[in-house]
């Protein structure tokens, strides 16, 4: 956890850690979100794989119309206690692709589904800003579902930060 000074509206310094936000992204081979093929009641409708369990440890979930700016500004003004979750589909990839672009993501909650999708849309668009992540988790399950969680190697920071 990074600790990070900011002057409030008030003008006091308060030191805080920022609420982190999660993507949960359920793909094929090819990157598409796994609703996009006929197979995805097999791994999306049952919870033998945690994701209702990280659904329910949400504190908020995002959607579609999340204005990425009152993200950024309730993020970086509440505690690292608060977690927000918005899950990949064909539609919230508009909006993802704007909090990659924005560097919002925290952490990277990735499936990978053994099916090549071939005719969906992917949920990774180009133009995105280059950023590294570090693998925190792994996990792979016999019917060769696997999860990888990645955390963003360098610490997402406010728009304006004072040193202490």
């Amino acid at each position: 956890m990074h600790a990070i000074f900011y002057f409030t509206a008030s003008g006091r310094n308060r030191m805080t850690a920022m609420a982190k936000v999660r993507l949960l992204a359920v793909l094929t081979m090819d990157g598409c979100p796994a609703e996009t093929t006929g197979l995805s009641g097999r791994w999306l409708g049952s919870d033998q794989y945690g994701i209702g369990a990280l659904k329910e440890a949400a504190t908020c979930v995002l959607t579609e119309d999340t204005s990425l700016t009152l993200l950024s500004n309730r993020t970086e003004q509440t505690d690292d206690s608060l977690n927000y979750l918005i899950e990949a589909t064909e539609k919230t990839a508009g909006i993802i692709n704007g909090m990659i672009r924005m560097r919002l993501v925290d952490e990277i909650i990735l499936y990978m589904v053994p099916v090549i999708a071939g005719n969906g849309s992917r949920l990774f668009q180009s133009s995105l800003p280059e950023s590294e992540w570090t693998c925190t988790e792994s996990k792979r399950w016999k019917d060769n579902i696997i999860r990888i969680t990645y955390g963003r190697k360098t610490p997402r920071q406010p728009v304006v930060v004072f040193k202490k």
